[in-house]
């Protein structure tokens, strides 16, 4: 897979650590991220990523392993990309 998205150093909420814990790999998705797979992000955000690829800017996809959601989100400074559940956002 090609890369879009420079990921930085790659990080994971205390949430998703638990479901590591239960099975889920975070390689994949992270990947899937890096290679401008946005999952199952809306339309508004798929944009607002592509605008981001080339201007600068957060950048967000959405995926959902073992039906849990999981958001991977790269920091529009590409330093941090971080694997979190919706509820642990900022």
């Amino acid at each position: 897979m090609a890369r879009k998205v420079k990921l930085g150093q790659a990080l994971a909420t205390i949430g998703v650590l638990e479901l590591c814990r239960y099975g889920l790999d975070l390689g994949p998705l992270f990947d899937r991220h890096a290679s401008g797979d946005w999952g199952d992000a809306d339309e508004a955000t798929r944009k607002a990523n592509e605008k981001a690829l080339g201007e600068g800017g957060r950048i967000t996809s959405v995926y959902h392993p073992n039906g849990r959601r999981v958001w991977i989100v790269s920091e529009a400074d590409r330093s941090h990309t971080f694997a979190m559940l919706p509820h642990e956002k900022e």
